[in-house]
């Protein structure tokens, strides 16, 4: 007699992707968002220990590929890398005045302003690679990886060539190119943004030879495409990928006062307001390739979720508080309390949803990621 024995076969774990938006300090809302996420889907990071301490989420291992671009590559590799959340919070609301110590006027004033740096950049990168070299010592990409098995993409642009550059950790066994790059060395390429800092100097770990990089935000300010086609390209056809993208609480209503045709230097805030206009163009542009993408890979037989996290409308005096280059006390309580609303948006949104009779799967992915994160171990 011959048994037929029943098969039981694992679901597939996700693969999940995290995608991180360039910003300069609003970055500090990127950060902000991530950690109220995380306390709202989990009460366990909120309520205090014995100790007094409260439990940190380990956000990063959340995540099997983590992308960041300029900010948010600095935030990418601290979430890589284990660096506590409520520190690299802190890093922005303690440091960001020394790294951004003369933000551009909006008055008159950014004449002279433009005046002041017209032949050298107006951030102190002396300080920002201080402060990187302090947050990630010598850590190399390949140490981290091995260490902790996230991956990482970071854009920028090898200036010499005009090229983009993507910085990868070797999850593709044959792409090693990257590997002996200190991270501290990774953001600052990918941070360096023309006007606010000097072209980064970094040299090659394999050959010493000197190499120079250009933000990454030029090209790819929102990674979600690079997200979404490194894990279309390393996943199995069976595997799920579930991407959430987070942006830095891009300026989407635009200025009026640029609705002419004939604009000058001064017009555009001495090239500023072009590098604003391209974030949130970028923010919109790519957030609906990488859905309709994600559309069409699904209808071809693989699942593929792409997930923005909403942002609500902003005023006009929030949007005057808060900049690329804005690190005064304004600019930091208006960029927490618009990361604790947006929290709430979103939380609120998943949770009505959920009560539904056919919630989205959306909802789902978001409660699932983060209301099960491991608490980070020092």
């Amino acid at each position: 007699m011959i048994t037929e024995t029943a098969e039981i076969k694992e679901e597939t774990k996700p693969f999940r992707v995290l995608t991180l938006d360039g910003g300069g300090m609003r970055g500090l809302y990127t950060a902000i968002l991530l950690q109220r996420m995380v306390q709202l889907f989990d009460s366990k990071y909120q309520v205090k220990k014995s100790d007094g301490s409260v439990a940190i989420p380990d956000i990063g291992k959340a995540f099997d590929l983590i992308c960041g671009t300029s900010t948010g590559a600095i935030l990418a590799c601290a979430l890589a890398v284990g660096v506590p959340i409520d520190e690299v919070i802190k890093l922005y609301i303690e440091e960001g005045k020394n790294i951004f110590p003369s933000p551009q006027p909006s008055s008159w004033l950014k004449y002279l302003w433009a005046l002041k740096y017209r032949k050298k950049a107006a951030a102190n990168a002396d300080k920002l690679k201080e402060l990187l070299d302090h947050f990630f010592k010598n850590e190399t990409i390949k140490n981290m990886y091995d260490k902790r098995n996230i991956s990482i993409c970071i854009p920028t642009i090898n200036a010499s060539n005009h090229r983009a550059w993507v910085f990868k950790t070797p999850h593709f066994p044959d792409k090693h190119r990257d590997i002996n790059y200190k991270l501290s060395d990774v953001c600052l390429a990918s941070s360096a943004a023309p006007i606010f800092f000097p072209i980064a100097n970094v040299a090659n770990p394999d050959n010493g030879s000197e190499q120079y990089f250009v933000d990454g935000g030029l090209w790819a300010n929102n990674p979600i495409m690079v997200g979404l086609i490194e894990a279309v390209a390393f996943t199995k056809k069976e595997q799920p990928v579930e991407l959430i993208s987070i942006g830095t609480c891009e300026m989407p209503t635009g200025d009026p006062n640029l609705l002419k045709s004939n604009l000058g230097v001064m017009d555009w805030k001495v090239g500023i307001g072009i590098t604003e206009m391209s974030i949130s163009a970028q923010a919109f542009g790519y957030s609906n390739m990488a859905k309709f993408s994600a559309t069409l890979i699904t209808s071809l037989g693989k699942s593929v979720t792409v997930i923005r996290l909403e942002e609500s409308q902003k005023s006009k005096g929030q949007l005057s508080s808060i900049g690329l280059d804005k690190s005064d006390s304004t600019a930091i309580k208006t960029l927490k309390d618009l990361a604790s609303s947006d929290t709430d948006l979103n939380h609120s949104k998943v949770i009505n949803d959920l009560q539904k009779k056919d919630p989205q799967k959306e909802s789902q992915i978001i409660k699932n990621i983060f209301s099960n994160m491991d608490e980070l171990k020092k």
